[in-house]
């Protein structure tokens, strides 16, 4: 009926049950696209590598920004590969300085060289929403003092594609005028509410970890791994493995930058 057809298309126009469509970017070339995402990431430092410990990671990326339906991801409970999904987001875990913040802000730059078209659920008229996989990365505690400060956290809410550096390095409450929030629960659970967001996320804590079930509690945890496609990038910290380097001196000028 005409009148349940208009009905269903206002409430997909309001945001429910949209869904987010991807488009295949091919055909492209692998091996020259991990190429362009290495220089990516020796232009802000020339000791960024890809190596053994995030190459899975990497290649994986640069298939779902792609939109390449051979794109893998882990298991969370097994950490065997298995097959992604395009229209899910990014979680990647991993100890402090092995570059897991550094791949989500190479690969937001990655995803400007093509401007890769998004579908975000259709519009009252039943056409394509349209957006570009583009990120920007905000780290918990920038959303935090934001929310002291200003009073809102909408912006996070509202962004259809939102990179989340850093979860669970930030403060369980924030304060703003006498009221107690805990901020990132509340971006993280409506985002996982919404069918027409992407949402990717950096944390030192692996998307099943019980501190992370602790921390957010089941329904957030329930929801990032449903939201998301997972990965871990193993090794030693970067930055202390590069400090260690027999050349490297306090005088010789040479960059101690994380590879985050």
């Amino acid at each position: 009926m005409e009148v349940i057809d208009n009905i269903l298309r206002r409430i997909q126009s309001e945001g429910y049950f949209k869904s987010v469509k991807r488009y295949a970017y091919l055909p492209y070339d692998l091996n020259l696209a991990m190429q362009v995402v290495e220089a990516i990431g020796k232009s802000r430092n020339p000791n960024f590598v890809i190596d053994d410990e995030n190459r899975f990671t990497y290649e994986n990326l640069v298939r779902w920004v792609q939109g390449d339906n051979a794109m893998m991801c882990l298991d969370p409970e097994t950490k065997q590969p298995v097959p992604g999904r395009l229209d899910k987001g990014i979680y990647i875990a991993g100890n402090t300085g092995t570059g897991k913040s550094w791949a989500l802000e190479i690969m937001s730059v990655y995803t400007t060289i093509d401007k890769i078209q998004i579908g975000f659920g259709k519009d009252y008229n039943g056409k394509d929403i349209l957006g570009c996989l583009h990120w920007a990365n905000v780290r918990t505690d920038t959303m935090c003092e934001e929310f002291s400060r200003e009073g809102t956290y909408d912006k996070y809410k509202q962004w259809k594609c939102l990179g989340i550096q850093d979860l669970g390095a930030e403060p369980v409450e924030s304060l703003y005028m006498g009221n107690r929030v805990d901020v990132l629960r509340m971006i993280l659970e409506y985002r996982g509410d919404r069918t027409d967001r992407i949402t990717l996320v950096t944390s030192n804590l692996p998307i099943n970890h019980q501190k992370l079930i602790d921390r957010y509690g089941d329904r957030v945890a329930s929801r990032l791994t449903e939201m998301c496609n997972y990965f871990e990038i193993k090794g030693a910290d970067r930055r202390k493995v590069r400090n260690l380097a027999p050349n490297a001196t306090k005088s010789d000028g040479a960059s101690n930058a994380p590879n985050k």
